[in-house]
């Protein structure tokens, strides 16, 4: 009986080792945290984090905690330095900019522990521990500039000939914009038919809703929003002077969807960054062990890095070939000439 016992007990032992070595080759996602900036419901980075979790889970099965930092930047140091703290917690997932650059110092601070910092520009020297997936802002404004430019014309009221077009460009933009000019002249808008105003603020709407009103007054059809929160004065304008306008980053159009406001109307929709299937390609590498550290990885339109979220407008006065060349990702943003801007 005894020797039965001990067969037995090995052969417990046995079993045990051998999960061990298994979960060093697939980590447990026990030990993964999601800290997003935003809330539930922000048509935004947490809401697109959400989305990728949540197909993760339905195809593999393991659950993944995901905090909401919220927009306080107060708030985020506290909750990424209290989350990482915790010893039985070792790979983090946080973005988008702020609370990357906070991740950045906990991640030279715990170089035992591995971090994926969604967004962050400029990282400088990038940590062994550390994981930066950015999305090429240059690429996603060609986008916007590539829709706005072949829509300009198309269907609706008050139409001005002269195919103009424009942006409202906050601080950070220059790159976005500098695509966005770019994707407007392989449309065939002339580089002299692209407007712009600058302001000096990413939370301003009052700020952005002025200068909007300028760029419509001075005969643009559609604008591009490429500054942030103040863009939303922007939509307010482009539905005041029954125009058109494009969001970029959030998914303005479901938001003013769920505000029934009558600037939805006014929204051909928005390109926004694909974060829900980052997420769910990094918990999946995460799980094989396969993912990389102390590098940059930049997603890019050909590989899914962005997504066009078009409204009933959109899909109302767009040809099919427009619709069916960005759903089937035909599009491949390419740099224009050199003095094309001249």
């Amino acid at each position: 009986m005894k020797g039965w016992l001990r067969i037995g007990l090995a052969g417990i032992l046995l079993i045990a080792g051998c999960a061990g070595k298994g979960g060093e080759a697939r980590p447990s996602l026990t030990s993964v945290v999601l800290l997003i900036q935003g809330v539930e419901g922000d048509r935004g980075p947490f809401d697109f984090a959400a989305a990728g979790v949540a197909a993760f889970q339905r195809s593999e099965g393991v659950r993944v905690p995901l905090l909401a930092l919220g927009e306080d930047p107060i708030a985020w140091e506290r909750m990424i330095r209290e989350a990482v703290r915790e010893p039985d917690r070792r790979l983090f997932i946080i973005g988008m900019e702020g609370p990357a650059r906070l991740g950045l110092e906990q991640a030279r601070i715990f170089p035992g522990k591995r971090f994926v910092l969604l967004g962050l520009e400029d990282p400088g020297e990038i940590p062994a521990n550390v994981l930066v997936l950015s999305w090429d802002a240059w690429e996603a404004g060609w986008l916007a500039g590539y829709i706005a430019g072949h829509l300009v014309g198309q269907e609706g009221s008050d139409r001005r000939s002269g195919r103009r077009i424009g942006a409202l460009a906050g601080p950070g933009a220059s790159v976005a914009l500098e695509g966005y000019r770019c994707g407007a002249w392989a449309a065939g808008v002339r580089s002299d038919g692209i407007l712009l105003e600058e302001i000096a603020t990413t939370s301003d709407p009052v700020a952005g809703f002025k200068a909007a009103l300028r760029l419509y007054e001075r005969g643009a059809e559609i604008l591009s929003g490429l500054a942030g929160g103040s863009s939303a004065g922007l939509f307010e304008a482009a539905a005041a002077t029954r125009r058109y306008a494009i969001g970029f980053g959030e998914d303005w159009g479901a938001r003013y969807e769920a505000m029934r406001s009558p600037a939805f109307e006014a929204l051909l929709g928005s390109v926004t960054p694909a974060i829900d299937e980052a997420v769910r390609r990094i918990l999946r590498q995460s799980r094989r062990g396969e993912l990389p550290f102390g590098m940059r990885w930049t997603l890019k339109l050909e590989e899914g890095g962005f997504v066009w979220r078009g409204t009933p407008a959109f899909f109302r006065i767009a040809p099919s070939w427009l619709q069916r060349q960005i759903r089937e990702r035909a599009v491949h943003p390419h740099p224009c000439p050199q003095g094309f801007g001249g």
